[in-house]
Parts: C-alpha cells; structure tokens; sequence
C-alpha cells in the first residue's frame, strides 16, 4: 500500500503534466510547427493585431516556412437553426487545416480557391452531433450564420491542444479588401510550418528583414517592434508551468516519502530475518543466490503494488478531473492515460522497488555467520540497527513537516481569498449576456434598442429590485485600451497605460453595488450627441491624477483597442469615481478601470446585470424568456449568479488545496505507518527484554512511557529537520508561488511560505502524529507474559 500511494500521486501529475507541457502536438511532424507573432515596446505583453495585409507580408518575406497561416480570435455568433444557437466562430485562413495536416472525417477542408468569394465553414464533430445530429448530409448545406448564409463544406475531429477548438471555423476570402485592411479579422499572431532543413531562427533572421521594410513604410505603426518565432507547443502552454512544475515537486515529495518508507519497513523485515540469511548461507547459498531471491520477493511487492498504483491513477485523473477548473489548462480537460503515464508508472515503481531492495542486501552482507548461529535463536537490538531505522524514520517525518507545511499554508491563503473584499455585492445578483450581430444589429443605435428593451422587460419582472445594462460585469473582466490624462505628458511608446473598458447604463453601479465615492452616477442625458463622458475607479484615479481630483479632469482614449466598439478614441470628461472591482479573479493585480455610457459607446455583446428580492436563480428561465420575447433570433449565451461567478473564481484555488492536502494526507498516512512499524519492531525485538524486566518488578506504564517516548522522539528531531527543510525550500523558491505582475500568476494570497503558526502546526502535527501512531504497538508491552518472553526463543 505504501508502494501504491507513492506511484499513484506522482503519476497521477505527472499525467497532467505531461498531457499539459510535455505531449507533442497531435499532428504529423510537431516539431516544425512555430508560433509567429510580432510585439511592441514594454515586453512583456500582448502580441501585436496585425493586419491580413501584414501577414501575406510575413509569408511572402520568408522562404525557411513552406507555409504561414492565421487564425482570429474566436468570437461568439448566432447560427439560425430551428431555434437560434449561440456558437463559437473562428475565422481563419484557408491553409490552417493544411499546416496542421488535419484532414476532415467527413467532406473536405479549405482551399484557396473555394475561399474566394464565399463563405465557407468546417464544423468540429463535437459541434456536429450537438447542433446537427451527426448527420452526413450536413455537407454541403447552407446554413444562416448572423443572418448571412455560410456552407458548410465539411468536418474535423475536435482538438484542444492549442485551445479549446470552436464550433465552427470559418475560411476568409485573402484576396477581399477587408482582409487586407483588417476588417475582416485581425491576427494576433500565426502559425507556420519549417521546413525540414530550417530552424526557427533562420526564419526569426528572415521575419526580421520584413518587420525593418514595414517600419520603413509605417515608423509610427512599426518601431520598437520585434519579430518572434517559438515552438508551437512551448507557445501554446508557456504561462502555465510554474503551478504544474509546483505540484509536480510535491508529488516527488510524496514519491520520495514513501520510498523512504519502504526502505524502512523493508529494513525492520530484513533485521528480523538475519537469523534465516545466515543459514541459508550456512546451507551454501552464496550472495548471488540471496540477491535473485530478493529480486523475486521485491517484484512480488512491486506487482500488486504498481498495479493499485496504476488502479488507484485512473481514480484520482477521474476526479481531479471534474474538480479541475475548465480553464486551468490549455491543451483541453482530457487528461489521457496512455502508454508514456504507463511507462512512468513501471518506471517509477521498478526503481522505488530495485532502491529498496538494496536495504536487506546491504543488511545480509554484513551478517557475521558464525556469530549469527553462535547466538542460536536469540535475536536483540544493536546499535546500527537503531541508527538505520531512525535516520530513515526522522527523514520520512521530516517530509511529512513540509507537506503539512504546504497544506497549511494554502489552507490559510484560501481562507484569505474568501475574507478578500470584491468591490460589489454578489448575493442577491445575476447576469445575463446575449451577443449581438449580422445586419439586423450593425448600428449603434440598433443595439441601443435591443438593451432598452431588454431592460424595461427585466424590470418589469415581479422580485426584481434593479437593473442595468453593461458590456461586462465584475470578474468577467473586458476589453484593454490605451489613455492617457489629457493635460499630462504623453508617455513614452509602448508605455501608455491601460485600463478595461466597460460601457454601463445608469442603474449598474447600484444593481451591483459598487459605490459611487465622487461625482455622479450616468444619467438619461449621456447619449450620442451630449458631451462623451466617463466614469473612472480609485486605482486609475489615484496612478493618473495623484491625490487631485479627477472630477471635471480629461481622459483620452488612445487608437488601437482591439475591440471594435471601444475604437473610438478621444477625450471623456471624468465625471465620477467608483470602487475597484475584481475583475478576472479574487488574487489579482490592481486595475484601471473607465466606464462610459452604454448609450454613448454601445457594445455588441451586452450583459444585463439583475438584483433581486427573490432568490435570483429562480429568474433564470423567466429573463430567458423576457429575452426571447424581445427577439427570438439573439441567443442568450450565458445566465449565471454573481454567486456561481464568485465560487467559480475560487474553483482554482479549491482544487490547489484538494491537491496540497491530499499529497499531505498521503504522507501523515505514511508517517503513521512508519512510525508504527518502528515501535512495533522495537517491541518485538525487545520482547525477551522486555519480559526480564516485568520478571523482576518493573511496572508496565513506565515500560509503556518508554516506548510512547521512542515515537515521541523521533516526532521532535523529524519535526525539527522538517522545519529547517521548509525554511531552505521557502527560501529557493521566492516569489515562486505569489502574484508578480507581468511576470506570472499567484498560488498564495495573504500568507508567507513561513508563516509562523502554520509551521508551529505542522510541527506539533507530526509529533501527534508520532504519538497516535507509537501508542498502539507500545500498549502491547503491558500485555507482554514474563514466562512466554523468556520461552518464546
């Protein structure tokens, strides 16, 4: 069992790990594939939105890629089906399939020819049988996509290891002028394949030349800007393994405690058996013979145990699994069991197994045989014995401090994210979103209307207190722009400040609760034509204007958001300040935040914000239909409780503590085991010893505080090498495993990797720890018979 625990944590990540960092990429020849994309002054940062027209330029300056292609970012559209569905649309160009080499299980993928002046779309299956029914027939059909009619000219497997793949991708015509001019998508970044004698650097050297003529022809649009060219993989997954590298070295941990703890329990049997080595060798067996037959002994232990290991994988990959959240990882949420977590299961149990053995080796070679018969049956302690037992007792003990330690301390940062002030009130609120598009909603003020409706029919809902309209909402983030004050010094290129944008109509601060602390809420007056406004919060207040005021102070909106609603740059007067909110997550840097009135800056995709005197799950199917009544055709995306969102922003750091602490139970498990068995040895070993002394009047408690004292012991000096390891491993890893802004995530919020009370409570954990597990083999010294000691050998 110990065995099994030990190969079953450390597969188990390493399962994820390398489905997540290591795996190559599904298609033929990954090696070749390369992530291109260009970037601006202040790395890090986004990569760059460039053009159709800049990536022809890109293809055509390099001859080490045989081929580039680009994909858009995907974006939520309506298919017109019998009832409308809300899908997920890529657009890319018509050699993405080709680079990838993924063929279509049924019909066919792009060409440049059928992309020319059309619409085509490739259906992933997974959409296929949830939208189509997985019917054939679907190839070749015309289907409404935003009003406009698309074909769909065949289909793909679904593949998530660059992402999770859409429901639909759709092919753009690269001869249109709207591809060029970036109308039609715009990139951020794209993907090529080398050719079999190139390497990245000779196309980053050739991307180089390109990216110099476009600065000669655009300085403005250009300068500062850098050529990159990256594996594809290492690309797709780069942010994300600091945490898995974590866990994964917590595993080991585990992995390590319990080979130390094999060794131990594998150590005691062979003392036991020293008696038997020696007449085998008295008998003729010869060192060689002892090491096949304790070969064949470990492999009957690494048999049952490798396989619950394994076993015991497919259990944890299941749960951890469902636990973990949807976006923790890149390359998709199946995490596969296949032939390589096989071979590190094997691997990693052949060598826990191989390791071990060579503790009752190293015991046999050094039985004196004539001594070993000299002393018949006898059988006592001895100081090597001790002194083996214990080092590998205090060191599994030791181990077990640092994972408690981490336990501990991940315990205390959760419990500080849940106390952590949000900036708004999510009980009693709900938010729905619906997007907006095709030609019956390309103006501004046709989305206008759609929100007015929307919002007159959710206020007229019985239960509902307030509502209001906005593009985004409190821990659902929004799209980044460039500002600057209007009577400060323009910053330096690459280094204007950003902030999240968000359009609101009045009534959204006080649906959700966020306080005004200056100036005005939006009115009825902020519509197109009045004066542009905007409302700021704190954080950007105070890094923009200092301790002054903001209210009456300009803000401008600099060119070149992402996002096409938030494209019109220029000045908005500063007429109020509210809280900060937490916008993508409970641990996470401060931001700028600028509000402006949804009548002025109307986005497409408008999320209406609720609060309710009812529970607000209960409005889900009526504002559903009060949607449905303002117009069939605009899907409703997604309808979630601020609640939800709030437990969804904490699902992460949930499951980082299911994972720390399971690797701790894990080892205060073994620990027990280890701790048992050494007292139980000791006990054993000691019987006849121990019967000389009852015979002549010891009495049994202060025998039984003897033997509480050995487990006790060996708590204090592994508590105390645990400790000091635990300030050695804090001290390596730094800021590791905290929030760097530009530079990584957090995994800790509220808490050092010393906090002193967790420590203190890891350490008087493993003492209890000892003293729980040496009590049950120590009360058998009570219940020791004098005559049967003395007699027993």
């Amino acid at each position: 069992m110990t065995l099994a625990l030990g190969v079953a944590t450390t597969t188990t990540v390493f399962s994820v790990v390398d489905a997540e960092l290591w795996k190559p990429l599904p298609f033929p020849d990954p090696q070749q594939l390369v992530a291109v994309f260009s970037r601006g002054p202040g790395v890090p940062g986004p990569v760059d939105a460039v053009s159709g027209a800049e990536l022809l330029d890109w293809r055509a300056g390099t001859r080490a890629l045989s081929d580039l292609a680009g994909a858009g970012p995907t974006s939520r559209r309506t298919l017109g089906l019998d009832a409308a569905e809300s899908v997920r649309v890529q657009d890319v160009t018509s050699n993405y399939f080709d680079i990838l080499a993924r063929p279509a299980v049924e019909g066919r993928t792009f060409s440049p020819e059928g992309a020319r002046g059309s619409l085509t779309a490739v259906v992933t299956d997974r959409a296929w049988r949830r939208l189509f029914d997985a019917d054939p027939s679907i190839v070749g059909r015309s289907v409404a996509l935003d009003e406009r009619t698309i074909v769909i000219i065949g289909v793909v497997a679904a593949d998530d290891s660059l992402g999770a793949d859409p429901d639909l991708f759709l092919a753009l015509d690269e001869g249109s002028p709207a591809f060029l001019d970036g109308t039609a998508s715009v990139f951020y970044g794209a993907i090529g394949r080398l050719k079999p004698v190139m390497d990245a650097n000779a196309a980053r050297t050739e991307l180089d030349a390109v990216a110099v003529r476009l600065t000669e022809l655009d300085p403005e649009r250009w300068t500062g800007h850098t050529m990159h060219v990256e594996d594809l993989r290492e690309y797709s997954t780069g942010y994300n393994w600091r945490p898995l590298y974590f866990f994964l070295g917590a595993a080991l941990v585990v992995l390590l405690l319990s080979m130390v703890s094999l060794a131990s329990l594998l150590l005691a049997r062979a003392f036991r058996r020293t008696r038997e080595f020696a007449l085998r060798g008295a008998l003729g067996g010869g060192q060689g013979a002892l090491a096949r037959q304790l070969v064949v002994e470990g492999f009957l232990l690494a048999a049952p145990g490798g396989g619950i290991g394994v076993l015991l994988t497919m259990w944890a990959v299941t749960v951890f699994t469902a636990e973990l959240p949807a976006e923790a990882l890149v390359r998709g949420d199946s995490i596969p069991i296949d032939f390589r977590v096989y071979g590190f299961a094997f691997g990693v149990t052949a060598l826990t197994v191989i390791l071990c053995v060579l503790m009752p080796l190293l015991v046999a070679r050094r039985i004196d045989l004539s001594r070993m018969l000299g002393r018949g049956g006898r059988t006592g302690r001895s100081a090597t014995k001790g002194r083996a037992r214990i080092m590998l007792l205090t060191a599994q003990i030791a181990l077990t401090v640092v994972l408690l330690s981490g336990a501990g301390i991940f315990l205390k940062s959760f419990v500080s994210l849940t106390g952590i002030p949000l900036g708004f009130e999510a009980s009693g609120t709900l938010a729905m979103r619906a997007s907006l598009g095709g030609p019956r909603y390309a103006t501004g003020a046709q989305v206008r209307e759609y929100a007015e409706n929307l919002l007159s029919q959710a206020r007229a809902i019985p239960g509902v207190r307030s509502a209001g309209i906005g593009s985004s909402s409190p821990l659902g983030s929004g799209p980044l722009v460039n500002f600057v004050g209007r009577d400060q010094a323009p910053p330096a290129l690459g280094e204007e400040p950003r902030a999240i944008l968000r359009a609101a109509s009045p009534g959204y601060f006080q649906t959700l609760g966020i306080r005004i602390v200056g100036g005005r809420d939006f009115s009825a007056s902020d519509v197109t034509g009045a004066p542009r406004v905007a409302i700021v919060n704190e954080y950007l207040a105070s890094q923009t204007f200092g301790g002054e005021s903001p209210i009456g102070r300009v803000i401008e909106l600099l060119p070149g958001a992402r996002a096409p609603w938030t494209r019109p740059a220029g000045d908005l007067l500063v007429v109020g300040v509210v809280s900060n909110v937490k916008e993508v997550g409970l641990n996470e840097i401060e931001f700028a935040d600028i509000y402006v009135p949804f009548a002025q800056m109307p986005a497409p995709s408008v999320e209406m914000v609720v609060r309710a005197d009812v529970p607000p799950a209960s409005l889900g199917d009526v504002l559903r239909q009060r949607a449905a009544d303002v117009d069939p055709a605009v899907p409703v995306t997604s309808l979630s409780t601020f609640e939800q969102r709030l437990a969804g922003a904490l699902q992460q750091d949930r499951f980082n503590l299911l994972l720390i602490s399971s690797f701790a139970g894990i080892a205060v498990l073994l620990a027990c085991i280890g701790v048992y068995g050494a007292v139980a040895y000791s006990v054993q070993a000691s019987t006849r010893e121990l019967g000389i002394r009852l015979a002549l009047g010891a009495h049994p408690v202060r025998l039984v505080g003897a033997a509480l004292w050995q487990a006790g012991r060996l708590g204090l000096l592994g508590g105390s090498l645990g400790l000091v390891g635990m300030l050695l491993i804090a001290r390596a890893i730094g800021n590791a495993l905290y929030l760097v802004p530009g530079a990584h995530n957090g995994l800790l919020y509220g808490v050092t990797t010393t906090d002193p009370g967790t420590l203190a409570g890891a350490f008087l954990g493993v003492i209890v720890v000892a003293l729980v597990a040496g009590a049950i083999p120590a009360r058998r010294v009570a219940r020791v018979d004098p005559v049967l000691a003395l007699r027993s050998e």
